[in-house]
């Protein structure tokens, strides 16, 4: 780290990823800051600081074993974060620079979980520990219930398409309780304080209007008449319905409002969509199966622009993941059993071939980003698609 960015740290003071410590911190205190940092965005933690950005010093030849100590014993589990001291003003300061962690959930010594919230620290709450968890692939909310449901809302001709023809099970034919054991055992169907419910999964990919119940599932569509999203909104719509609903109904949309160059072929002008509709069809697949459904306030958004598609979808990307790693094709699906369905439906076939595909058809015209608790995927249109 430069001089000149720890004077940027020091001078915006304390905020979601940067914490200041004097010399005399606790090694429980240092080690809370570290599990917030690790659960959340990452950040940096300067000791030997006041809490007004003063530098205070430490002596030097104490600190860099005893914060490996901290990292290696009073965090679990373990994290290795970029340890260095600096040296401003003939005072010395520790400075330690910590990545979201690849292994969340992370706790203190006595088992506590801490986020960063702004410029503090709390202990998770129950629905943020389930992310946690959920991150780390140890809980997968997709097949947690649905509660104040059963098996009437689920629609029974969806339900048959899917078994007749991915199975050749005529669902229709069966009694209730044969048609409530082959939902139970399939997942669709899960127990719940003694009785059965539709899960969340099962909800959102056979359901009666799913919405009624998980409303952050439907997506939101907008197309604006420039690149900002406070030029002129020309349409706005949001799409309802089933899983294979929305990425049919949203793909439909896009194309429709989609800029198509032209190009002479012989005698005649023939268009062609600026993004192909496999990609588009390929993003929002990524988007509906992998989003994190516990976000109940955050719903999927397809943003058009003059020069961009922008499909935006709740939940940071699983835990052992990085942007460079989905670009090569490596997977750790956060909803299981949306994947294994919509691989059965044929909207995906669950080897992680999305992200390296559609970067094959696009090139650098494909943007992958993490916005704080989002997930993006920008699309540019091509350039002679602005003439």
């Amino acid at each position: 780290m430069t001089y000149d960015l720890i004077r940027q740290l020091l001078a915006q003071g304390e905020g979601v990823t940067v914490e200041f410590k004097t010399a005399d911190a606790r090694p429980d205190s240092l080690a809370r800051e570290m599990v917030s940092f690790s659960n959340t965005y990452g950040g940096t933690l300067l000791i030997g600081v006041t809490d007004d950005g003063a530098i205070s010093g430490i002596t030097p030849h104490l600190f860099e074993e005893k914060i490996s100590n901290i990292c290696r014993h009073n965090v679990v589990p373990a994290i290795a974060p970029l340890i260095s001291l600096v040296e401003i003003n003939n005072l010395f300061m520790c400075v330690i620079q910590i990545p979201k962690g690849t292994h969340k959930p992370y706790q203190t010594q006595d088992g506590k979980f801490w986020i960063r919230v702004g410029s503090t620290n709390r202990q998770a709450t129950k629905d943020e520990l389930s992310r946690l968890f959920q991150q780390a692939g140890l809980v997968h909310f997709d097949i947690a219930p649905v509660e104040g449901t059963d098996e009437r809302d689920l629609d029974a001709e969806k339900l048959h398409r899917y078994w007749h023809a991915c199975y050749d099970i005529n669902f229709l034919e069966m009694n209730r309780d044969e048609q409530n054991n082959l939902l139970h055992n399939a997942d669709i169907l899960v127990s719940y304080e003694d009785k059965f419910v539709v899960g969340v999964g099962g909800l959102l990919l056979f359901g009666r209007q799913p919405q009624r119940r998980m409303p952050q599932s439907s997506i939101v569509f907008a197309v604006f008449r420039g690149t900002e999203i406070t030029d002129e909104l020309i349409d706005k719509k949001e799409v309802s319905g089933t899983l294979p609903e929305l990425i049919e109904n949203t793909t439909s949309l896009v194309r429709l409002f989609l800029p198509r160059p032209s190009e002479i072929s012989g005698l005649k002008r023939q268009e062609q969509d600026s993004i192909s509709v496999k990609t588009i069809r390929e993003a929002l697949v990524n988007a509906v199966c992998h989003r994190d459904y516990s976000l109940s306030t955050r719903k999927t958004t397809v943003y058009m622009f003059n020069d961009r598609l922008e499909i935006t979808s709740p939940g940071v990307i699983a835990n052992s993941l990085t942007l460079e790693k989905i670009k090569c094709g490596n997977s750790a699906p956060r909803n299981m059993f949306l994947l294994k369905y919509l691989d059965n439906l044929r909207y995906s076939d669950g080897l992680g071939r999305g992200i390296p595909m559609m970067l094959k058809a696009m090139g650098n015209r494909m943007i992958l980003e993490e916005i704080g608790d989002l997930f993006r995927i920008t699309l540019q249109y091509r350039s002679d698609a602005y003439a």
